[in-house]
């Protein structure tokens, strides 16, 4: 806007009326009519100061450190700005970002994922054919060391689509496993390697009874 005020200032130094400033500049009466005004005034025609207070933080400079590291936390980019956690996320939203919360997902191979279809296909298929089967649906818990993370808390930024592997957490399987229901728990050796026979033995013994 300096730049145009300058353009307008120097027709009207050259005596050009209003009327041609606007059709030539292509601006507005009020526009000329204020430059007219800061000459008369003999003031210069750089931007006057804003009031209220200075912006501390942009949306694109928030946009583009959560593209550098789309984990980092909200409060950590608050506390290297030195604003208010909520500034930030206004400028996040304001840039068209959105905070999504991380997916747990198994940490499987090809294979794993070859061999787990396979298996539930053989199962839709076996359903269909024996519909008049007694389904006994179990479930057991397995305790694991993972990477431990807050659901809520931690947050990827996002601007567009998201890439899930930055998204996911992934979660393995070292079972020392326990059988859990309204029974007592059933406990397996570390690195015991429960058969499709003793798993049957198990239900018709201790779990069905």
């Amino acid at each position: 806007m300096e730049t145009k005020r300058v353009e307008i200032a120097t027709l009207v130094r050259a005596d050009h009326t209003t009327s041609n400033i606007i059709k030539e500049l292509n601006v507005s009466k009020a526009t000329v009519c204020r430059v007219r005004k800061r000459l008369a005034d003999g003031d210069d025609l750089k931007n006057k100061p804003r009031s209220g207070r200075p912006v501390k933080i942009r949306p694109n400079q928030v946009k583009t450190a959560f593209e550098a590291m789309p984990t980092m936390k909200m409060s950590e980019l608050a506390k290297k700005k030195s604003v208010d956690p909520s500034t930030v996320s206004k400028a996040v939203k304001a840039a068209g970002g959105r905070s999504l919360r991380k997916v747990e997902r198994p940490l499987l191979t090809q294979r794993h994922r070859d061999l787990r279809l396979d298996r539930c296909r053989r199962i839709l298929s076996d359903l269909k054919h024996n519909g008049d089967r007694v389904v006994f649906f179990s479930d057991e818990k397995t305790f694991t060391v993972d990477p431990v993370y807050n659901k809520q808390n931690d947050r990827v930024i996002c601007f567009g689509n998201v890439s899930n592997v930055i998204r996911s957490v992934s979660k393995t399987k070292h079972p020392a496993s326990v059988m859990m229901d309204k029974m007592p728990p059933i406990w397996f050796p570390t690195g015991y390697r429960l058969t499709g026979a003793d798993y049957l033995e198990l239900l018709k013994t201790k779990v069905l009874p």
